[in-house]
């Protein structure tokens, strides 16, 4: 097979995505510098997508690169119909091993493109870092955190007093300042005090963004934010002696600025995660609490802290009376639960056509039955699946039974006689839905039937008798499926949508197009 060569990969990410998804009939709205990408997903219709030539970045699901990585994200495509698509049907070049990487050159993916902030730099870039010129009150920044946010005077007045809160003199906008161990500044943030453009915010160019917006106390607990505003508006909330605490805004959802400060501040043990109640910043919690954890952090010691709405200054603003913006579910996580409730009662349903079905094939063939099964509703997912059939009914049943029939394995290898059989199913799901962290469940669904397809062939090689193996393989098994039933729940009509979308646009292209094949046969043959 040939392959597509280094300089082919190169050419293909640097088409400018902006132009690519406009003449795909993609919707794109302009916002300064760059574009965002109106989509629709599980929750509805979206612009967490920033778009800016060759670039993106996705903040909802923490991610971005090149159009090729974009592609198969948003698209579902594998590496070779990417290629084809980006580079207008150009066929893989000769002679060249493969880059196994696939983007290059590489992105800094996290801080390359990030809607209205510029692009947050390290030591090792070499944009010079300057802050904003101050202006000689603060009237404006006040009467916004204040009157605006209801922010504690005295709290605001800490900030300020550090040098690490001020008003810009250009603007007027509110600067927050990120400083290093020894208070010297690294990083800033402005963002308008005028509430009609309420969503400006900017990252001031050749800021380092390991460092953010913090307050260094010395006991050994640290406090984590998205935000500088959701920061003081807890301290307001909570209304304690604070300064012998730490606080850090991550400005964004990124881990560098709480590893450098941890990397800085020895003492800290204990550590509270003050995200946002989105989905956003329930996957990042999780994110975050799994690097930790493998710093060496505790993870007792690790521990969730929720506002009562949205985020802190939303539940601020409800005591002021304000209509607070109310917290949101995660669609994965709710989609998870309702899978596991139905699985529930329908094992407790031992009259039901499907239970006796399944007692009955159990009792002529024990655990023969179950891997058997398995296999004959794969074979069927993924003859579903390469179809493409907007009636997903077909494929959720095939899965949803591998899901149970994985999960009724699972159950016969570690039996427990000390426990009724409905009592260790239920136990069971309820073990795989704690254990389920969607910032580790993103792939597509081609992605999903190659990983299941993988572990099937694993299977050939396990014995029956062989339980420790075989309970491992149920249990990936039982994760894949359960996974895969959440993902036709909420994404997956998406995907198949866009796909759909994708093709018809290319046979409508290929019809006004003349056909070039049979010529350009000839000059590569001649």
């Amino acid at each position: 097979m040939a392959l597509y060569t280094q300089e082919q990969i190169d050419k293909a990410n640097q088409t400018n995505l902006e132009e690519f998804l406009q003449q795909k009939g993609e919707r794109l709205r302009k916002t300064g510098s760059e574009s965002v990408l109106i989509y629709k997903d599980s929750t509805g219709e979206h612009d967490s997508i920033s778009v800016r030539r060759n670039r993106w970045y996705d903040h909802k699901n923490m991610r971005g690169g090149y159009p090729l990585k974009f592609m198969q994200e948003f698209y579902g495509m594998n590496f070779r119909t990417a290629m084809k698509e980006l580079l207008h049907g150009e066929e893989p070049g000769l002679g060249r091993k493969k880059n196994t990487e696939q983007e290059k050159p590489k992105v800094n993916e996290e801080t390359e493109v990030n809607g209205n902030t510029a692009k947050c730099e390290d030591d090792t870039k070499k944009s010079e870092f300057k802050l904003p010129e101050k202006d000689g009150n603060m009237k404006r920044v006040f009467a916004y955190l204040l009157k605006t946010r209801f922010l504690d005077k005295d709290v605001v007045r800490s900030f300020v007093e550090q040098e690490i809160l001020y008003q810009e003199k250009k603007h007027g906008n509110v600067v927050f300042v990120g400083t290093d161990k020894d208070g010297v500044p690294k990083s800033a943030c402005k963002k308008t005090t005028a509430e009609q453009t309420k969503g400006f915010r900017m990252t001031v160019a050749g800021s380092d963004c390991r460092y953010g917006f913090c307050w260094r106390g010395d006991s050994n607990k640290l406090y984590v934010f998205e935000a500088a505003i959701d920061l003081m508006s807890f301290i307001t909330l909570k209304n304690y002696d604070w300064k012998t605490d730490s606080f850090l805004a991550l400005d964004g959802l990124s881990s560098k600025p709480l590893l450098q400060f941890l990397e800085d501040q020895k003492n800290i043990f204990e550590i509270f995660l003050c995200l946002d109640y989105d989905a956003a910043g329930m996957e990042a919690c999780d994110k975050l609490k799994d690097i930790l954890i493998e710093k060496g952090y505790d993870g007792e010691k690790i521990k969730r802290e929720y506002p009562l709405y949205k985020d802190w200054n939303e539940q601020l603003k409800a005591e002021h009376g304000k209509v607070p913006i109310l917290p949101q579910s995660h669609p994965k996580k709710t989609a998870y639960h309702v899978a596991v409730r139905k699985l529930g009662i329908m094992n407790a349903n031992t009259e039901s056509p499907y239970m006796k079905w399944r007692k009955q094939e159990y009792e002529k063939s024990g655990i023969h039955f179950y891997l058997e099964q398995i296999k004959r509703d794969f074979k069927q997912a993924e003859k579903l699946v390469k179809k493409r059939e907007a009636d997903t009914k077909p494929l959720l049943a095939s899965i949803l039974r591998m899901a149970d029939l994985s999960i009724c394995l699972i159950c016969e290898v570690k039996r427990d006689d000390n426990l009724p059989e409905l009592t260790m199913y239920q136990t069971t799901i309820q073990e795989l839905e704690k254990a389920y962290k969607p910032y580790l469940d993103k792939a597509r669904m081609d992605r999903r039937i190659q990983e299941m397809k993988e572990e099937m062939e694993h299977l050939k090689t396990l014995a029956v008798q062989d339980q420790p193996s075989l309970f491992v393989w149920a249990k990936n098994m039982a994760d894949m499926a359960m996974r895969t039933i959440i993902y036709v729940e909420t994404e997956y009509p998406q995907e198949l949508e866009r796909k759909n979308s994708f093709a018809e646009q290319k046979m409508k292209e290929q019809k006004t197009e003349p056909d070039t094949t049979e010529q350009m046969e000839l000059e590569m043959g001649g």
